[in-house]
């Protein structure tokens, strides 16, 4: 999954932008996120790169800053690397 590529009709840019929101203190968008996050990761249904990111993503929600970033294309693992790496720095 690239920027342009999506996940239930959003953009990685897009999911990232919720989730520094969620992280910044908007509970109910966090919880929202952890859900619907949780919930692909455990779709047999889904790609195996979209349950990665649903599983990197929950992950980071959670407070874990080095998400296991296998099963996502390098773009998307690199894309999800510089937004932790983001994080740190606010």
């Amino acid at each position: 999954m690239n920027a342009n590529d999506s996940a239930g009709g959003l953009t990685l840019d897009r999911l990232l932008i919720y989730v520094e929101r969620a992280l910044r203190g908007d509970e109910r968008l966090q919880a929202q996120l952890l859900a619907t996050m949780a919930q692909l990761a455990g779709h047999p249904n889904a790609p195996e790169e979209e349950r990665a990111l649903g599983m990197a993503l929950t992950q980071i929600l959670n407070g874990e800053r080095r998400p296991d970033l296998n099963g996502l294309d390098p773009e998307a693992a690199e894309q999800v690397r510089d937004f932790v790496s983001h994080l740190g720095e606010k």
